[in-house]
């Protein structure tokens, strides 16, 4: 009985692990505005994330014109937004509209977003206006001088995430942030419960850092198969698939760090006690050989 209710815990332990470590992502990098900004400030200067900015805002800048003749002047509107891109200015708008998207997503998960709820809100979106708003001087006096006309009051944004998949989360959303502090003890109580009980605490420390690695491995499985298989599909309409995956590992990148480390851990404390075991296996072949050596000499 006992040797049951150990290997229950040790299970149950790696079980929660994976969950353990997820919340913990959930409401400290997630739920947190400063962590969330903090975590996507890279991307301003990454090039594949440059680039969706600037073609999501050129292109709605030329739609409304595409009724006249465009061609170099297209041109030049791409390079006077790209200017403003890759300028000094942009790391601190980015900063800036990241944190409005954030206030829209956690309004939306946990459940504030009425609007969202019922169906009216269509995504989360990065507003990408004041980056509009800095290349609009240009503009009018480009699009009078070329086109003779001038530049609409536009509002581009660069879409982000479904609000009805957010609204489906909201439920796993709100047990996960209020468990942050639950499931990580938990989940080490349950190991160390597990292996104290054990007649052989050496064969569970093998067994419960083996099914910690394991649970590490399922839970990288399960962010390569979101980011490579389902990703393209989700934002194919929305930006490049680079940029896209780009902002994926920004975003998990706390997430992917962490599982690595209990990976390592889980390895080491197998490793550890597959070591001690053959170091015991060794001792008892020595310590039986012993005896039959005195016989034989005797």
């Amino acid at each position: 009985m006992r040797a049951v209710i150990s290997a229950i815990l040790i299970v149950l332990g790696c079980v929660l692990a994976p969950p353990a470590l997820t919340g913990f992502w959930v409401a400290d990098e997630i739920a947190d505005a400063d962590h969330y900004v903090e975590a996507m400030a890279p991307l301003a200067v990454h090039p594949d994330v440059q680039d969706a900015v600037v073609e999501r805002v050129t292109a709605a800048i030329t739609r409304p014109l595409r009724k006249r003749v465009l061609s170099p002047t297209e041109d030049l509107i791409h390079t006077l937004v790209e200017a403003v891109v890759i300028g000094e200015e942009f790391p601190a708008i980015w900063d800036r509209v990241n944190r409005m998207t954030h206030r829209q997503l956690i309004a939306i998960l946990s459940g504030e977003d009425g609007r969202a709820s019922e169906g009216r809100g269509d995504t989360v979106s990065l507003d990408l206006t004041p980056v509009y708003n800095l290349v609009k001087n240009s503009l009018e006096e480009l699009v009078e001088r070329e086109l003779g006309g001038s530049v609409p009051n536009l509002h581009p944004a660069l879409d982000l995430f479904s609000s009805a998949d957010l609204v489906r989360a909201q439920t796993l959303y709100t047990w996960l942030t209020r468990l942050k502090w639950v499931l990580p003890p938990l989940s080490l109580a349950a190991l160390a419960a597990g292996v104290a009980l054990a007649r052989d605490r050496v064969r569970a420390v093998l067994g419960a850092g083996l099914g910690l690695a394991a649970g590490m491995l399922v839970l990288a499985v399960t962010l390569t198969v979101v980011r490579d298989v389902y990703l393209p599909g989700y934002v194919e309409n929305a930006m490049s698939v680079a940029a896209a995956t780009a902002i994926f590992d920004a975003l998990t990148g706390f997430l992917r760090a962490g599982l690595r480390v209990l990976f390592a851990v889980g390895l080491l404390a197998a490793a550890a006690a597959f070591l001690v075991a053959c170091r015991r296996r060794a001792d008892g072949d020595h310590q039986s050989a012993a005896p039959a050596n005195d016989v034989a000499a005797g």
